[in-house]
C-alpha cells in the first residue's frame, strides 16, 4: 500500500480503524507530502508479519493494536495513538483524537528523528520588506493586485508572494499540480529548521517572474495554523532566503491577522466608494481601534481602483495592462519600478 519507488524510510500506520487509519496515511501523503513510503495495516499481527517491520523509520499504532508481541518487539521508534482519556508514560503517545495537523506533526519530529543535520544557508543583504495586502471589502481584486505588484517588483528585486485564501485557485489558474504547500514548510520549520530552504527552494513556483509558495489545500488546515507558527516561519524565510519582498495576500482566515499586519513595513487596503463596502471598512477599522491595532491602521495605505475597461485573462504576465499601468502610476516615483 505504500510508494514502491521510494524505499529509503517507510512509516507504518497500524489501526483496526480502517476509516481512521486510512484517512490519516491519504493526509500524510497527499496534505503533507511525507517523502517517504507509508504502510497501511489493520492489525497488529498483520504488521509484525512484515520482514521488513524491524527496519522502518516509524511505527504509529493505536493502542488497542499495541499487544504484549507488539510490545516484546522493542521497536526503536514508535508513536502510540493514545485512545483513553488517561495519561500514559511509555510509550510516547499523542490523543489520536486530536487534528489530523497536529498528528501529522508529531510523526514528521519523530521521523525525523537521526537525520543528517543540512545546514541552511543565512542572509547575507538587508532586512526584507514585508509587504501586506487585506481589504474587508468582497470582490475587489485584491489577489490580482497583489499579484500584480509582486510581478513589477520582480523585475528589479528578488520578490516571494504568499497568499493566504481558504481556496485560492491558483493549481487551476496555471494548469499546474503544486508538490505540497505552505503546510510542509510550518512542519519543517518547527521539526528540522536546518533543512527548510532547501525545502523552500524545491517547492518554490514561478509565474511572470514572480515566486510564489503553494497556498493550502485546504482552509480548515489554514485554520488550524497558530499566528506563532506563521510568525517564526516568516522569520525563518527572511534569515535563510535572500528575498528583498515579502508579498502576503492576507484573509480573515488567518490566525493573527492584525499581528501579521503589523510586522509589515507597509499595508495595502483596496476601497471602493458603495455603501456597502463604506460600511465594511468602517467596520474593520473600528475594530482595529478597539483590539489596540491603531499602529496598523495608521499606516495602512488605501487603493481605490478606476473602471477597468480590461483585465488580464490570465496570470502569466500582469505588468501589462491597465491594472498594472496604475499601479506604477501610483507607487512613488522610482521606488519599485
Amino acid at each position: 500500500m505504500g510508494n514502491p519507488g521510494n524505499t529509503e524510510k517507510v512509516i507504518a500506520i497500524c489501526d483496526s480503524d480502517i476509516s481512521y487509519a486510512g484517512r490519516l496515511v491519504e493526509y500524510l501523503r497527499q496534505e503533507a507530502a511525507f517523502p517517504c513510503e507509508i504502510r497501511l495495516y489493520t492489525g497488529a499481527d498483520k504488521l509484525l508479519e512484515d520482514p521488513e517491520c524491524r527496519d522502518m523509520a516509524l511505527i504509529v499504532i493505536a493502542q488497542s493494536q499495541y499487544t504484549e508481541a507488539v510490545k516484546e518487539a522493542r521497536f526503536e521508534n514508535l508513536l502510540l495513538l493514545n485512545e483513553s482519556d488517561e495519561w500514559i508514560e511509555e510509550p510516547e503517545n499523542i490523543s489520536k483524537f486530536q487534528s489530523i495537523t497536529n498528528i501529522a506533526l508529531s510523526i514528521r519530529k519523530k521521523c525525523l528523528v537521526g537525520d543528517e543535520p543540512v545546514v541552511a544557508s543565512m542572509r547575507h543583504g538587508s532586512p526584507m520588506v514585508r509587504i501586506g495586502v487585506y481589504t474587508p471589502v468582497t470582490h475587489c481584486m485584491q489577489t490580482m493586485f497583489t499579484m500584480t505588484l509582486g510581478q513589477i517588483l520582480a523585475r528589479r528585486y528578488r520578490v516571494l508572494y504568499m497568499n493566504f485564501e481558504a481556496f485560492s485557485g491558483l493549481e487551476k489558474m496555471l494548469s499546474r499540480e503544486f508538490q505540497g504547500s505552505v503546510s510542509d514548510l510550518i512542519y519543517y520549520n518547527e521539526c528540522a529548521r536546518e533543512k527548510l530552504a532547501g525545502q523552500l527552494e524545491l517547492m518554490t513556483e514561478e509565474v511572470g517572474g514572480l515566486h510564489f509558495l503553494p497556498p493550502m489545500k485546504s482552509f480548515i488546515e489554514l485554520r488550524s495554523i497558530r499566528k506563532e507558527q506563521w510568525s517564526s516561519l516568516l522569520r525563518t524565510i527572511e534569515k535563510v532566503t535572500e528575498y528583498e519582498y515579502l508579498l502576503m495576500d492576507l484573509t480573515e482566515h488567518t490566525d493573527g491577522l492584525f499581528d501579521l499586519l503589523r510586522t509589515c513595513d507597509k499595508v495595502y487596503t483596496i476601497v471602493r466608494d458603495d455603501t456597502f463596502s463604506r460600511a465594511k471598512y468602517f467596520q474593520y477599522e473600528d475594530l482595529l481601534r478597539r483590539s489596540n491595532y491603531e499602529d496598523v491602521r495608521m499606516r495602512t495605505e488605501h487603493w481605490k481602483f478606476p473602471v477597468f475597461r480590461e483585465l488580464p485573462s490570465g496570470l502569466g504576465d500582469l505588468t501589462r495592462g491597465e491594472l498594472a499601468a496604475y499601479i506604477r502610476s501610483q507607487l512613488l516615483s522610482g521606488e519599485y519600478d
